[in-house]
């Protein structure tokens, strides 16, 4: 028996890959995707930008429109602000018109973008919750999506016995299996003695390993995983490890214990806490470096962060999650400033004042292809507040 995937097995295992995670329901939010909507921007038309949680009295007949009419008035009261109400009205009859037409199947959270001057109207669902709330402005808010994609990083999920592989794909807090590849027993005659028959289930576990490290570096490369975490018995784990290619082994965070035939919610449950800790590890190590570049390749506080963003050279965003602080943009370059009125020193352009300049901030740093980190755990942001809530790790 081969101790590697066949080409016609490697073909099969990436066809099936790719048809279950571009079949419609299944939940991937990429980094391309936060880009894409970044990238867009209107030319004065309001691009309205809406969240709203999706519980089960939400779905119950029209129930929604009770939290959509109060999102309704707080967008038209911002609208009337900024003297754009007529244009909003329009869009919040187009997105309660696609609401009629019925909510995502599944889902705890919905986020929509509309802009019917763009030909924009886009809805994402998150199997997570996301706070009721709407903005108005020239381009979408983001913030929130970065939020629940941050919090809830790319895991592969790898259970695996002698005769069963099976991976799970978890993301914005959901795990859907991806793969469920189960072999038969190598047959074995009446005549095999006892040492025999040892030695080749040895191998059939030794072999099954191996398959099962390489269908994880697929899955690996092919949806970006960021962690791998793994339920194998204790005979097999070192050929499972030892079967990774560097790229993959490194990203291997932990294991934990699952039954081979657990439902996928009872695998969801078993990982949900080693997940956990896995993220609030990552933070912490975050820091670490940060720390241990302080005097080279990293910056600490808000201006100076602000400063590197402006530079274009951020590599890594670091951002307490729970703050929000004023700011402002310059008219003339561009550049982010913690001022919220005057003039820019370096080119006496007009600081046109803006509410959340961490929203600027994760703009910015997505535009730059920056990488995101949003600092929950209370080790991390203890590490952090003593710099200010921002850190930036740099490219140069």
């Amino acid at each position: 028996m081969s101790t590697a995937l066949s080409p016609e097995e490697r073909d099969q295992f990436l066809a099936q890959l790719r048809e279950r995670t571009q079949t419609d329901g299944f939940h991937f939010l990429s980094t391309e995707h936060l880009q894409e909507l970044n990238e867009i921007e209107s030319d004065g038309d309001p691009i309205l930008s809406l969240f709203m949680e999706l519980t089960p009295e939400t779905r119950v007949g029209d129930a929604w429109q009770i939290t959509f009419k109060d999102l309704a008035k707080q967008a038209l009261q911002k609208a009337d602000d900024m003297g754009k109400k007529a244009q909003v009205q329009a869009e919040l009859a187009r997105i309660e018109e696609a609401f009629s037409r019925g909510l995502p199947r599944t889902g705890r959270g919905l986020a929509v973008y509309s802009c019917g001057a763009m030909d924009l109207m886009r809805q994402l669902g998150t199997p997570v919750s996301v706070e009721n709330q709407v903005y108005v402005d020239r381009r979408p808010y983001v913030r929130p999506l970065v939020r629940v994609r941050d919090e809830h990083d790319r895991f592969a999920i790898a259970l695996v016995s002698m005769r069963r592989i099976r991976l799970f794909f978890s993301q914005i807090g959901l795990v859907e299996e991806v793969l469920d590849d189960e072999t038969d027993e190598i047959g074995l005659t009446d005549f095999a003695s006892k040492d025999q028959r040892q030695d080749i289930r040895a191998e059939q576990k030794k072999n099954q390993a191996k398959r099962a490290a390489q269908a994880v570096e697929l899955m690996t490369k092919q949806l970006g995983v960021r962690h791998v975490i793994y339920s194998i018995p204790a005979d097999m784990e070192s050929d499972f490890l030892d079967g990774m290619n560097q790229a993959t082994r490194e990203r291997v965070a932990a294991s934990f214990g699952c039954d081979i035939n657990a439902s996928p919610a009872e695998v969801s449950d078993k990982a949900a806490e080693v997940q956990r800790e896995v993220e609030a590890r990552e933070e912490s190590e975050t820091m670490e470096k940060v720390q241990e570049l302080l005097t080279t390749r990293s910056v600490v506080g808000l201006d100076d962060v602000l400063d590197m963003l402006n530079q274009h050279r951020v590599m890594t965003l670091i951002l307490d999650d729970e703050v929000q602080v004023p700011g402002g943009i310059d008219s003339e370059s561009g550049m982010l400033t913690t001022q919220t009125s005057g003039t820019y020193e370096a080119t006496g352009g007009a600081i046109t004042p803006e509410d959340d300049l961490f929203e600027l901030m994760l703009e910015r740093a997505l535009e730059q292809g920056a990488s995101l980190e949003l600092v929950r755990s209370e080790a991390a942001k203890e590490a952090l507040q003593k710099h200010g809530p921002a850190a930036a790790i740099l490219r140069f």
